[in-house]
């Protein structure tokens, strides 16, 4: 409940309006934003680590307690501060204070705001086997913000992606995947195909609903003057320690033209690379026109 409620105080405080990358209001800084694992996880791997996500700046010192939850005592594992996030990391396996399997445990921290936090999480079998396995971006449209009261040109940009699996080598026996609630994906911008330098757009967390929930998607607001020309998406799933899929699939949309680069049958995340490619696209209304043309001077002969 304190995360969720905090996750909205940025947008209130900043009113109707989006105010950018101002970042948040100076009194949030040091509040918790989120947490890895999430509160009451289940079958987190043991090899796991506790990361603790603020608002602006991580408070100093990290005071982080991880404990089972049938022992009064600390783990000896080692918390430090990486920017916006206190990152607690057990000691290695086999050791006495390792994480053990099908063990409840209880992190406990306190934040700027001098409150007293706690969640809980319950281990799986063992280790993680590796990264997440994912497909990237499986596509991306563009329709009006309607009634934006700050941008009458703005417009709503859908993302949409498989959901990540479990890597391979996770077995019944051995391995544990992480939790669908404690995969990150970060959606990715630019300003067109084959682009460098993205700018990081959105983080979401997914909490599954059913066995065949495997798609997801993510709807977030482009400016009118974003919006004049292409732009491109790529997704990224991260496990807790930060591990990624290689996957770079892109996928691209121009909300100023509304053929989202679809035009005579070309596909999407492709076109638009080269000079080329523009001028198939001039070609093709050529062709239509010409195709009109000949439609019309038949039935005035017939």
């Amino acid at each position: 409940m304190l995360v969720a409620a905090l996750l909205g105080a940025p947008a209130a405080a900043l009113g109707q309006c989006d105010a950018g990358d101002a970042g948040p209001p100076p009194d949030l800084l040091g509040i918790l934003r989120d947490t890895f694992p999430a509160d009451q996880s289940l079958d987190v791997p043991t090899d796991g680590v506790v990361r603790l996500r603020y608002f602006g700046r991580a408070p100093e010192p990290p005071t982080v307690c991880v404990r089972p939850m049938t022992a009064s005592t600390c783990i000896a594992g080692t918390a430090s501060v990486v920017g916006d996030e206190v990152v607690w990391i057990a000691p290695p396996r086999g050791g006495s204070d390792a994480l053990v399997p099908f063990t409840t445990y209880v992190v406990s921290f306190s934040d700027a705001s001098g409150g007293s936090n706690r969640i809980t999480f319950t281990t799986g079998r063992g280790p993680s086997a590796g990264p997440p396995v994912f497909g990237g971006v499986s596509g991306v449209s563009a329709a009006p913000a309607a009634g934006d009261p700050c941008d009458g040109q703005a417009v709503d940009i859908t993302v949409r992606f498989p959901r990540a699996t479990a890597p391979a080598g996770t077995s019944a026996l051995n391995n544990s995947a992480w939790p669908d609630s404690d995969i990150e994906y970060v959606i990715f911008e630019t300003r067109g195909p084959g682009l460098t330098g993205a700018r990081e757009r959105d983080r979401v967390r997914l909490q599954r609903t059913g066995s065949s929930d495997v798609n997801a998607q993510r709807t977030f607001r482009l400016s009118g003057r974003d919006s004049t020309g292409p732009v491109c998406f790529s997704i990224q799933a991260f496990d807790p320690w930060g591990r990624r899929d290689d996957n770079t699939q892109e996928k691209c949309v121009n909300p100023a033209q509304g053929n989202f680069f679809a035009g005579c049958g070309v596909h999407p995340a492709g076109p638009l690379r080269t000079p080329r490619a523009l001028g198939l696209l001039g070609l093709c209304g050529v062709v239509r026109a010409r195709r009109r043309r000949r439609g019309v001077a038949d039935a005035g002969a017939g």
